[in-house]
């Protein structure tokens, strides 16, 4: 027997003829209501009593695999609704109704730590675009000062005081022109603007930070909390990142060069946004491939962890990260020598 579930009822077929049947109620909200069930990869009571009916049920889902059916390959036998008296209108009410009922889902944890690290990233665009326009501007008036400060202090020092002469500290002569007043006023009205974004900046990062170590505590000790958040906004969450295999993982933030790979042949990516872990970033050229590897799976088993049995494994799992980066820099030590090609007139 082979149990098919369709919009419209579940189905008990042998050699392709129905034997027993439950039909879903004729409401666009019935059938939505098991629609949505069927995504969230839950069984159907009609699933489960025509599964109690036959001694041996064959099925074509794993959601049905995990009710007790035996997996087989190839697609369902297709069966049209016309045949049981149901009509494609009611069918599109009820994906009508399934749209609504997701978009009034709430929001959850994983949306707001996505939206937190992608303002991060635009707040830290911004601020830097400010500091560097400020550092140009100001440079006409005291380019020294640039050379002797950080970017804060820079600020700091530009938004209280403008003209050079009224710094605090003696930072010598300069070569820069006069300052007017009305540039004067301009500039300092800059640099306090680029502070005030710099203070968002670091609100937003002690936020995300605070926000990744509670929701996913073990993959905020592996990689680091912003780098653990990049992952989960980009996975579409920390369940959609704990299902992910490891080869996914790995190429995270690298869609449009994988997507290149693909169309051109161009070389595969090696890593995506994992390149930002100084593990990743600091190797050799040719082991960062290996080390994103590694790291890769140490970040599915530090999800799933996070995600469905809440272990702290983050200190276990960054001994073994370590441990198995050191295997790799001990057996790429150098890149293989690549074999030399031999000319055409040597070939003749």
């Amino acid at each position: 027997m082979h149990l098919v579930t369709t919009w419209f009822g579940s189905f008990l077929l042998d050699q392709g003829r129905v034997v027993k049947q439950v039909l879903f109620p004729p409401n666009p909200e019935e059938i939505a209501r098991r629609l949505r069930l069927i995504e969230d990869w839950k069984v159907l009571d009609e699933e489960r009593t025509l599964l109690g009916a036959a001694p041996e049920v064959f099925v074509s889902e794993p959601r049905l695999e995990r009710a007790g059916g035996k997996m087989i390959a190839g697609p369902p036998p297709f069966l049209r609704a016309e045949d049981f008296g149901f009509d494609r209108g009611l069918l599109h009410r009820a994906m009508v109704s399934v749209a609504k009922a997701q978009m009034r889902r709430a929001p959850g944890p994983d949306d707001h730590l996505a939206q937190a690290v992608e303002t991060l990233d635009d707040v830290t665009e911004s601020y830097n675009l400010l500091v560097e326009r400020l550092r140009e501007w100001y440079g006409l008036h005291f380019p020294e000062l640039a050379r002797l400060v950080d970017d804060r202090r820079y600020t700091d020092l530009v938004a209280a005081h403008g003209d050079r002469a009224s710094m605090p500290d003696d930072f010598g002569e300069s070569v820069g022109g006069a300052l007017s007043p009305e540039d004067r006023t301009a500039v300092m009205a800059l640099a306090s603007g680029a502070r005030s974004l710099g203070g968002q900046r670091d609100a937003l990062l002690a936020h995300v930070e605070r926000a990744t170590r509670l929701r996913a505590p073990n993959l905020a000790r592996l990689v680091g909390p912003v780098l653990a958040a990049r992952l989960i906004a980009l996975a579409g969450g920390l369940d959609d990142l704990a299902r992910m295999p490891t080869s996914t993982i790995q190429v995270l933030g690298a869609e449009k060069a994988f997507f290149r790979h693909l169309k051109d042949h161009t070389p595969p990516p090696k890593h995506g946004v994992l390149f930002q872990h100084v593990l990743v970033h600091g190797a050799p050229p040719w082991q960062r491939g290996s080390v994103a590897r590694a790291m890769a799976g140490k970040v599915s088993l530090a999800a799933r962890a996070d995600c469905y049995t809440k272990r702290d494994l983050g200190d276990e799992l960054v001994a073994s990260l370590e441990k198995r980066v050191a295997g790799i820099r001990e057996r790429k030590r150098a890149p293989r020598p690549r074999r030399a090609v031999p000319s055409r007139r040597r070939r003749r």
